[in-house]
């Protein structure tokens, strides 16, 4: 079925009313105006966009960044207390609708996925990334994406099927970096099936994907059962500490080691690792580890290549230092602030802590 046709898809109908029912229907009903403002923020989106999207015979999908905003504004009743509906902060958020936000999220990108596969295709409603671009989420096009996390080891009620409100993605560990790495995953790579999973789910099939694992628990539990993704490449040593760990990293005989600080009990500093090595048995994919000391430490490793204030910087220095090459690690300080981790930037010499690459080897 082509874009055109007097008859649009069945998923295309189903998206464009499932929008059309959160604005109208979720909290409290909204103008087009409203909403497009809301999603816009400072830069408000046309009315037109608006109901383009919600028409079923249009020939335009939002894009997954949207679909983004949609679910963190319908992710909680609160982005409406005020007299003007607005998104909030990623550290404004409770763990409950945080786990609303990827579930919506992930019902819209199934919806989408599913209408762009009969035929509806969406124009470029953004800026075309530059010639050349040298994303670390840009793979080829159509390759699947695994991304893994692991099981949190005290989840909410509604993590249990049995709960009335259950919510699938409410056992996952690392929710703050989840949501990060799936919306930038998505956005970068629209024609690719991505599925998020626990290390158990990981399966023959999944694990030839490109695998993206989101903590060092996850990782732990995906290297037990696939002992061949660990072998190429050098990563620190996490030692237990009290009630946490800290990274002991060496060079030649040199071993220092790194660990969150706090003052007063409130965490103010974390320690963030993100890796990179060609997949050990599909030619051209990729096992990406993105963990940490806490979870604020993870978050920081997602932000790093996700959080637009520093992702062209830190991707431009990482082509410069390991454009040779397509297996690294970094090891970086992630600062804390109101209990949320801040976006490193690579570029800055105090943030970055340790390195390995295997055409350079392990340097401060």
């Amino acid at each position: 079925m082509t874009a055109d046709s007097d008859h649009p898809s069945l998923p295309a109908h189903r998206l464009a009313e499932r929008l059309r029912d959160l604005r109208e229907r979720a909290f409290r009903p909204l103008t087009q105006k409203q909403l497009a403002k809301a999603l816009g923020g400072s830069e408000a989106l046309s009315i037109a966009t608006i109901s383009h999207w919600e028409k079923s015979g249009s020939d335009r999908l939002p894009p997954p960044e949207r679909l983004a905003s949609y679910a963190r504004l319908f992710c909680t009743s609160r982005s409406f207390i005020s007299g003007t509906p607005h998104l909030l902060r990623d550290e404004e958020l409770t763990e409950e609708e945080r786990a609303r936000e990827a579930e919506l999220y992930a019902e819209l990108l199934a919806l989408r996925e599913r209408a762009q596969s009969t035929g509806a295709v969406p124009p470029p409603l953004e800026e075309p990334a530059a010639e050349g671009s040298t994303s670390i989420w840009q793979f080829e096009a159509g390759d699947a994406v695994s991304i893994v996390d692991a099981a949190s080891a005290d989840p909410p009620p509604y993590a249990d099927q049995s709960h009335l409100n259950y919510s699938r993605y409410a056992r996952f560990a690392d929710l703050d970096s989840l949501v990060e790495v799936f919306g930038q995953v998505k956005a970068d790579n629209p024609a690719s099936m991505i599925r998020i999973l626990s290390p158990e789910e990981v399966t023959q099939d999944f694990a030839l994907n490109h695998l993206i694992v989101v903590g060092g628990a996850a990782w732990r539990e995906v290297c037990q059962s696939i002992p061949w993704l660990a072998r190429d490449i050098t990563l620190p040593i996490a030692q237990p500490t009290g009630d946490t760990h800290v990274f002991e990293c060496s060079v030649a005989d040199e071993k220092r080691t790194f660990s969150s600080a706090r003052v007063d009990g409130v965490l103010t500093e974390d320690i963030g690792l993100i890796a990179r090595v060609p997949h050990p048995i599909i030619r051209g994919r990729t096992v990406t580890l993105l963990s940490g000391i806490t979870s604020r430490g993870v978050h920081g490793a997602a932000l790093c290549l996700t959080d637009s204030h520093v992702r062209d910087d830190n991707e431009q220095y990482l082509e410069e230092t390991f454009g040779n090459t397509d297996a690294f690690c970094v090891v970086m300080k992630v600062l804390i602030a109101n209990d949320a981790a801040l976006p490193p930037n690579l570029l800055r010499e105090n943030i970055r802590l340790w390195e390995w690459s295997a055409e350079t080897g392990v340097r401060w």
